[in-house]
């Protein structure tokens, strides 16, 4: 049954997503940026400071880019780079035990990243802030599929939800909140002056 749901919104949410895409085409300088930091992020990805048993760990703050597209043109290109970040992740190994999950680890997770303009972009408070809701949104996901497709590692008699914030809370949070102070701290409008087509 849980399957079934978290598939179902999964799904609706990726056709909300193709359906804003469709309605908010990207012009060319913004789908070659796109690719450009979707990249960087995957090789920043690679490159992990601690690296944990059942997967995931700490990298060299790979959230940063996708964070700033995001910043810099909004919502439809910051969930596109988080979707092609995502589909990058999967060329060094994944690990799929049912479709919810993959969608999950692969695609909403990394996806989550591109909100951090929900907050706005005036000032480094609010840049962090908006940074701080991507993180949560993203570490949420994989919270959800740590307890609900790899319960089976938490120690016995560990609540799973527990098991899988810690697990997931101590990497990929982590690394969400240092990359949320590290893009505050980017002099963003001067960032934002060299994409003269950057907007929100």
């Amino acid at each position: 049954m849980e399957n079934s749901i978290i598939l179902g919104i999964g799904v609706l949410l990726l056709i909300m997503y193709f359906w804003d895409l469709k309605n908010n085409k990207p012009d060319l300088r913004t789908i070659i940026t796109i690719g450009i930091f979707s990249g960087i992020s995957y090789i920043l990805y690679i490159i992990q400071f601690i690296k944990y048993p059942q997967g995931g760990g700490i990298s060299l703050f790979s959230m940063v880019p996708v964070m700033l597209i995001s910043l810099l043109y909004g919502r439809t290109a910051g969930l596109t780079a988080g979707l092609v970040f995502g589909l990058l992740k999967m060329l060094n190994g994944m690990f799929v035990v049912h479709p919810a999950q993959f969608l999950l680890d692969y695609i909403l997770s990394t996806m989550g990243l591109g909100l951090a303009f929900v907050c706005g972009r005036e000032n480094k408070y609010k840049i962090f802030m908006g940074c701080l809701f991507a993180v949560v949104i993203s570490v949420g996901m994989n919270i959800l599929s740590g307890a609900v497709y790899f319960g089976q590692y938490a120690p016995e008699g560990m609540n799973i939800w527990w098991y899988s914030f810690i697990y997931n809370a101590s990497s990929a949070g982590v690394e969400g909140v240092l990359c949320a102070v590290i893009v505050a701290s980017f002099p963003i409008k001067i960032i934002i002056s060299k994409f003269s087509t950057a907007k929100v």
